[in-house]
């Protein structure tokens, strides 16, 4: 890890909110520090706006886990654009964008924001390279969503050359490597 890289997370680190955006937006919570990661709480939330409660909203969420663990926070979540393609779209995504940019707006919550491609995560961080991690939520639907946007925190962190993540889920600078059955060949 890069001396600067120290000096920008200092000794209690930060917390890193990854986003999912959609009808059912999952999110989870991650505590960067300068040796280790760690899933402080995860959350599937779903977008709808005529339930007219604040807690059913994922920008409640966001405020939530900023105002329960007192630190720097930074937020990743995934960017969203239309394509002009003919096909049906559902929007709910925008929309949720559109809530967590106006919570942004609106209050200084986070240190650092930054937007990241769909395609990006998915080739980046496989199943494999979640599991490595020990952050691979189970197969439920709403957990689908919580190791989709815990892709966007891995790729975040890979991109940033953050060791922890890079020499677990990436040894030797390789890809994502799987134990060879017993009798097969490398």
């Amino acid at each position: 890890m890069s001396s600067n890289m120290d000096s920008e997370k200092g000794k209690t680190g930060y917390f890193l909110s990854c986003v999912d955006p959609g009808g059912d937006t999952g999110m989870a919570l991650l505590h960067v520090q300068p040796d280790r990661l760690t899933l402080v709480d995860w959350e599937t939330v779903p977008y709808d706006p005529r339930l007219r409660e604040e807690s059913a909203m994922p920008t409640a969420q966001l405020v939530a886990w900023t105002l329960d663990y007192p630190g720097q926070h930074k937020l990743v979540f995934e960017d969203f654009h239309l394509r002009n393609n003919g096909a049906e779209k559902d929007t709910t995504a925008l929309r949720v964008i559109g809530s967590i940019e106006q919570v942004i707006y609106d209050r200084d919550l986070f240190a650092a924001v930054h937007a990241q491609e769909p395609v990006e995560a998915k080739h980046m961080v496989p199943d494999e390279v979640l599991e490595k991690l020990g952050l691979h939520m189970d197969h439920s639907h709403s957990q689908r969503h919580v190791r989709d946007a815990l892709r966007h925190g891995v790729t975040y962190l890979t991109r940033l050359r953050y060791l922890p993540v890079c020499r677990v889920a990436y040894p030797r600078g390789g890809g994502v490597r799987t134990l060879l059955r017993p009798g097969s060949r490398p």
